[in-house]
């Protein structure tokens, strides 16, 4: 553990760090900013309430620390942290367990939770585990480009959290020819069964540390056909070379992977979980409402069968003829909101559903719990309130 004056010189780094700008605050792999949407990338300024605030969280997170927190509870207080890394703290299995690579990664997974079809789990990654050269002019060898992109300017649209590897990115500006070669090697998004079934993350982050090393979290969805009471379980460790070269205005890349490791680890399913369902039929539709509350969360998903123009709204994300219609739904218990903002993402189901996914903290009662559609005013129609009875 950490003395005081070792966590008292990292708050002070850190808030020394709030204050140098975003070009040291970029997010941990490559990002395209915006690019879908046409929009420039925007430069914000951090106010001083900003610091404070992060100051203060900092301060949370070495009391934290000096409480003898487990990983879960120490990303629950990072200023990006998921607010169920909490709950993950109090019923996480401390797993604790360490691998070290031949080129010299080490994976410590530190605890894993898993209930119902989730699984959770927090690790640390250190070792040489990133690189980047840069180079005046253009790559010599004859090299098979994965991706070719005119009017693409790497400076304007893509970031990293790695300071080396930010300070290259804003070099390939396109005002002459410069390329970057970079190594990389980390886990994979999703985990993996051992029989190699993929298990698509829902949830998570990675943290890199003063040290250079990284902290991170999963939260990955197994499919209802493998679910067991005991389920042994991969995290994959990539490695990947990439050459980026900037050739003036156009942007190109290739990237090689590299050898796969896997690390294992074995853990008992919760299942104390309690099922929530209700339905309603509104005017022009009906809903069905199936959640599960476990120890983490309140979570599922509300069907709604609907007029086709409700779907046609949200696959264009166009209204023209101003149609009113579904756009969010609140979280009531004994009559009051509790949650407004629950509401992960919806998508279309065929011609006349949509699938509102949802998460709201668990409550204490379960009891009396309804959801509430709001429409394209922006206001709750309770008299359109969904009960939730348990199963």
């Amino acid at each position: 553990m950490k003395s005081d004056q070792e966590i008292m010189n990292s708050i002070r780094a850190a808030i020394d760090d709030c204050t140098r700008g975003i070009e040291e605050a970029p997010s941990l792999q490559y990002q395209i900013v915006q690019k879908a949407k046409g929009e420039e990338p925007v430069v914000k300024k951090i106010s001083a309430s900003a610091i404070l605030v992060t100051a203060l969280i900092i301060l949370s997170m070495a009391a934290a620390l000096a409480a003898g927190f487990g990983l879960f509870g120490e990303l629950a207080q990072n200023p990006r942290g998921d607010k169920r890394l909490s709950e993950v703290e109090k019923v996480a299995d401390s797993i604790e367990r360490e691998w070290t690579t031949e080129d010299g990664i080490t994976i410590r997974i530190e605890q894993a939770y898993y209930e119902g079809n989730r699984v959770f789990i927090s690790y640390r990654l250190s070792g040489d585990w990133t690189s980047t050269v840069l180079h005046e002019g253009a790559p010599d060898d004859e090299i098979a480009w994965d991706w070719v992109e005119e009017n693409m300017i790497a400076a304007q649209t893509m970031m990293s959290d790695v300071p080396e590897r930010q300070q290259a990115i804003l070099k390939l500006d396109g005002q002459s020819q410069r390329w970057m070669e970079t190594t990389e090697k980390g886990l994979h998004d999703g985990l993996s069964l051992a029989d190699g079934t993929y298990l698509d993350i829902i949830g998570g982050d990675n943290i890199i540390q003063e040290d250079g090393s990284v902290i991170g979290w999963k939260e990955c969805e197994i499919p209802e056909d493998c679910l067991k009471e005991t389920l042994t379980f991969q995290a994959r460790l990539y490695r990947i070379h990439s050459i980026i070269f900037q050739d003036r205005t156009t942007y190109r890349q290739s990237t090689e992977k590299g050898e796969t490791t896997c690390f294992e680890f074995t853990l008992q399913q919760k299942k104390d979980l309690t099922q929530l369902k209700g339905s309603r039929s509104g005017s022009d539709y009906q809903a069905v409402a199936e959640l599960t509350a476990g120890h983490i969360d309140l979570r599922g998903k509300i069907t709604v069968t609907c007029p086709e123009t409700w779907i046609q709204v949200w696959n264009t994300w166009e209204n023209p003829d101003h149609i009113d219609m579904i756009d969010d739904w609140y979280l009531y218990a004994n009559g009051q909101v509790i949650s407004e903002g629950g509401m992960q993402g919806v998508g279309a189901n065929g011609e006349n559903q949509l699938v509102f996914d949802v998460l709201f903290r668990v409550p204490d009662d379960l009891t009396n719990l309804a959801l509430v559609p709001v429409y394209q005013d922006r206001q709750p129609h309770t008299e359109e309130a969904i009960y939730l009875i348990s199963e």
